[in-house]
């Protein structure tokens, strides 16, 4: 059953919150798209968001977008606010969706040369589950400065104001918020081990939007 949501937006250490719950023994998924997808393309006008009954946390995109509905859908669970400072944010967030796990323009038109040619992008529908997600959240699939910075802010300020204080946990883990903060809100002994830093690498990096 779901007990901790994670309304912290993407590049803000997600990866090291689910490593970090996961090492306090949590069931945890991180960038969990295929739950939402009837949401974020439109095909269900009234979700139910009670889904996610089988694990213990969510973290990332796009659960952390839906921290709202998914608070009501389990009302015994508690959400995990993950923070960082805005401009180390954007030149993170910048790099990974512009350069490291774009979008294509024109993801039609890509593919059908790329067949053409004969090859077929692995990622075809991945790349439509990130454009439809990135509009949702920041209002463009490409990462602009003032744009995304503004959905940034606003979404932090909405959440840490909205959210009842018995149920929110405000976490900056880029600035070394670690065991001390998170073990006392979900009534974990603190382990022995250093607190989760992950700031991990892929060979399929489109995959990984933390």
């Amino acid at each position: 059953m779901l007990k901790i949501i994670g309304a912290g937006l993407s590049r803000t250490g997600t990866a090291s919150l689910q490593q970090a719950l996961q090492t306090l023994g949590l069931s945890c998924v991180h960038f969990d798209h295929a739950r939402l997808e009837d949401v974020l393309d439109g095909s269900n006008t009234d979700p139910d968001f009670r889904r996610y009954d089988d694990v213990d946390a969510v973290v990332d995109l796009p659960a952390a977008y839906f921290y709202r509905e998914l608070l009501a859908a389990y009302p015994a669970s508690k959400a995990i606010l993950t923070l960082r400072e805005v401009h180390a944010w954007w030149k993170s967030v910048s790099v990974h969706f512009n350069v490291t796990a774009p979008v294509p323009e024109h993801p039609r038109l890509l593919h059908r040369i790329a067949s053409k040619a004969g090859y077929t992008r692995k990622y075809d529908k991945f790349d439509a589950i990130r454009r439809r997600l990135r509009n949702y959240v920041y209002g463009s699939p490409h990462a602009t400065e003032f744009l995304y910075k503004k959905k940034f802010v606003e979404h932090n300020a909405l959440a840490a104001a909205t959210i009842p204080s018995d149920r929110l946990l405000v976490m900056d883990i880029c600035a070394g918020d670690g065991w001390e903060k998170l073990c006392p809100f979900i009534g974990a002994p603190i382990p022995s081990t250093p607190f989760p830093h992950n700031h991990r690498a892929t060979i399929e990096p489109a995959l990984v939007e933390h």
